[in-house]
Parts: structure tokens; sequence; C-alpha cells
């Protein structure tokens, strides 16, 4: 219990120092109790998107069609119940049968013509991003002010909590997360103790439209109009999801990767937001954005290399005490 205590400490520095620097650099206009509470709102959305990618980024696989499928999701659920008069409940069921449907499809294109998932997803991305635009009369998926409560607390935090829960128990206690863990650490290995690659990774696609459908309807309530994008514009709310996940993965160390999933997002949704507090321009918040993420990342690259030379220099003074006391018994 203590060294799991310690380690929970040690991941918490990382968000503890960005909490800290930034409130004292804007002098208090950030780290309000209630800036942290928006900052917790809209994390909501990345920390879902977080929770779909991480399946098939534990694998190598980048998939940039996530935002396209939110938001034809979104806005395809919403015409269809809006005409049914289904309410929120019917958009969330449309919603996640449209995602797994759109994702499963890619993980079955994945797996037949064997492109790599990141050239995969991004032809995937402008089909999915065009649907909206061909298929619906406005482009445009909209919900009624009243029907947004999902966006609203409690709501909002219970559907991560639930969300979380799945995902912490798939990826923890499910033959499915244990294989797609195995994947990612050594695919040759996985393949070599009999885990058939190919359904492993359609099912995680499989998964993740079910995560990705719930992001989009958290993602419209937030929004309640949804419009359609093309030209790739939807790839850019995928980023903060992704550089969390690469967070997470040196988080990770310390405390479990679900967790360590959405201790590193909300990093960086609270970086962005300290850093609009602070009046950066959108070109800037990106530079420096970048130059944290590249220093977290070199940091875990190297954390190795200090720890074998601390372990290096204790054995080399537990061997001169050694001689040392030779030499005195001589």
């Amino acid at each position: 219990m203590r060294k799991k205590l310690t380690n929970f400490g040690k991941a918490m520095i990382l968000p503890l120092c960005v909490y800290l620097l930034f409130t004292v650099l804007t002098k208090g206009a950030f780290g309000s109790p209630k800036s942290m509470l928006a900052i917790v709102r809209t994390s909501i959305v990345p920390i879902l998107l977080g929770m779909a990618l991480s399946f098939g980024m534990t694998m190598g696989m980048w998939n940039f069609a996530s935002g396209a499928i939110i938001y034809a999701a979104a806005i395809f659920s919403a015409n269809i119940a809006n005409a049914l008069h289904l309410g929120i409940p019917g958009v969330a069921i449309i919603s996640i049968l449209i995602a797994v449907v759109l994702n499963s499809l890619m993980g079955w294109a994945y797996n037949v013509f064997r492109v790599p998932c990141m050239v995969l997803s991004l032809g995937f991305a402008m089909i999915y991003e065009a649907l909206p635009n061909l298929l619906t009369r406005d482009f445009t998926g909209k919900i009624k002010m009243a029907d947004a409560y999902l966006a609203d607390m409690p709501w909002c935090v219970i559907i991560v909590l639930i969300m979380f829960l799945i995902f912490y128990i798939i990826y923890n206690h499910t033959t499915l997360g244990t294989n797609i863990s195995a994947i990612g650490a050594n695919i040759s290995i996985a393949n070599s103790a009999g885990v058939n690659i190919d359904s492993v990774k359609f099912f995680s696609f499989l998964i993740s439209g079910i995560f990705l459908g719930i992001t989009a309807v958290v993602f419209l309530s937030v929004n309640v109009s949804v419009i359609a994008v093309t030209g790739f514009a939807s790839c850019s709310m995928i980023f903060d999801s992704m550089m969390g996940i690469f967070i997470a993965a040196v988080l990770a160390k310390y405390v479990n990767y679900c967790v360590a999933v959405v201790l590193g997002i909300f990093t960086i949704r609270m970086l962005g937001t300290a850093m609009v507090a602070m009046g950066m321009s959108s070109q800037m918040r990106g530079v420096m954005t970048g130059v944290f993420l590249l220093i977290v990342l070199v940091y875990s690259a190297n954390a190795g290399l200090l720890d074998g030379l601390k372990k290096q220099k204790a054995i080399a003074q537990s061997v001169n005490c050694e001689l040392k006391k030779e030499q005195n018994i001589l």
C-alpha cells in the first residue's frame, strides 16, 4: 500500500507542477475552483475519446478517422432521433450503433487490405466526413437545449465514470485487454503464444466504436448543433487525446494505465486552459504544448539511464567500501 501511494504521488507530480506553475505565472487568474471545474467539464469529451483511442494506440494503431466518426454519428443520430421523436435515449442508441458500424468497417478493411492504420484511417476520415454532407439536407445535427442535459453536471461526470469503469474492466480484467497489452508489448511474441492478432485488432475497433458513440452523444450535447466538416478538420479534435495518451505512457510506470490516460488528458487540457489565461496566441500555445510534450517524452526515454547511473554509482561505492575493509585487514 505504501508503494502504491508513493507511485500515485509520483504520477501526480506532473499535473501538480503544471497547476502550481501557471497559478503563479497568471497571479491566480488560473487555478481557482471555478476555473478547475470548467477544465473538468471541457475534459469530458477528450477523456472519452482518449479511452476509445487507447485500445488501438496500445497496439501502435493511430485512428485519425475517430473525429470524423464522432461528427457522423452525432449528425445522423440527431436527425434520425428527431424524425422519429426518440429523444436523447434514441440519440444515444443510434449514435453507438452508427459509430460501431463505421469503426468496425474500418477494422475489417484494416485486416483485409493490410494497409497501415494511419494511412487507412486518413482515407476513411475523408469518406466519413463526406457522408453527412451527402446524406443530410442541411449538413447539421441539432437537438433542443432541453435535451442537452448530458453536458451538464452531474450527468457528464457520471457518463465518464461509467465509461471509465468499463474501460478499466476491459483493459485489466478481460482476455481482450490482456491480448491488446501483449500485442502492444511485442507482437511477435504474442503471435507465437497463439494470440489471434487479426481478431484482437478487429474487436478493438468494435469496442472503440462504442466509446466513440458515447463521445458523439456528449459532443452533441455540449454543442447542441454539430455542423459537418471537410478537409480533415475533424482530426483536430483528437490531438489533445493523443497527446494525453503519450503522457499516459510515462505515467503508467507509476499508476494503472487507465488512470494514467485520464491524468494525461486532464494535464493537457489544464495546460491549454492555463496558456489561454496567460493570453498566448493559438500559434504560441501549439509551440508550448509541443515543447511540454517533448520534455515529458525525453524524460521518459532517459529515466532508465538515470536509474542505471545511480545503480552503478551505488555498486561502485559498495565495491570501494569492501576494498577498504580488505586493505585494513591486511
